[in-house]
C-alpha cells in the first residue's frame, strides 16, 4: 500500500501524477471516497498525467461514462457507478462488461463490487478528507 497526504490542491495533483505511474496500461482503478474527497479531481490529475486533456475530464455523473482520447494507444474511459442501480441488465445495456475488459485505464468512481465480475483485477484509490481539507490517499494493487 502506498499512502499520500496532501495539505493543497497542488499536492494532490502532484499525487495523482505519482499514482498515474503505478497503473498497466489496460489498469481498472476503483476511486473510492465519500461525497466531495476528491475522486474526480484525483482522477483529473490521473488522466492529464496520462495525456489525455484536462478541459476535458470532468465527473461522469449525468453522463455515466466518459472517454479522454490518447494521443498514443486507447482512450482513458471514466466510469461514476453512483447513478447506476443494482440491475446487471442496465449495465450490459451500457456496456460496463466491454469496457472493464477492453484496453485502456479505466476510471471507476463509486465501484460497484459486482464490477469485478467483469475485471481481471484492479488497483483501489481511497480517498478521504479531514475536516481541515487534508486528502488522504491510499493505493492498493491488488
Amino acid at each position: 500500500m502506498t499512502t499520500f497526504i496532501c495539505h493543497t490542491e497542488d499536492e494532490t495533483a502532484q499525487a495523482g501524477r505519482e499514482i498515474a505511474k503505478m497503473f498497466a496500461p489496460d489498469a481498472v482503478v476503483h476511486l473510492v471516497g465519500d461525497l466531495g474527497s476528491g475522486k474526480t479531481f484525483l482522477a483529473r490529475a490521473i488522466a492529464t498525467a496520462l495525456g489525455a486533456d484536462p478541459r476535458e475530464v470532468a465527473s461522469p455523473s449525468f453522463a455515466i461514462v466518459h472517454e479522454y482520447p490518447l494521443p498514443s494507444g486507447a482512450p482513458i474511459i471514466h466510469i461514476d457507478g453512483y447513478r447506476l442501480s443494482e440491475n446487471r441488465r442496465e449495465w450490459l445495456e451500457i456496456g460496463i462488461d466491454e469496457l472493464l475488459g477492453g484496453p485502456g485505464v479505466k476510471l471507476i468512481e463509486w465501484p460497484k463490487r459486482e464490477f469485478e465480475a467483469f475485471e481481471s483485477g484492479h488497483v483501489e484509490v481511497r480517498i478521504s478528507a479531514d475536516d481541515d481539507g487534508t486528502r488522504h490517499i491510499e493505493v492498493m494493487a491488488p
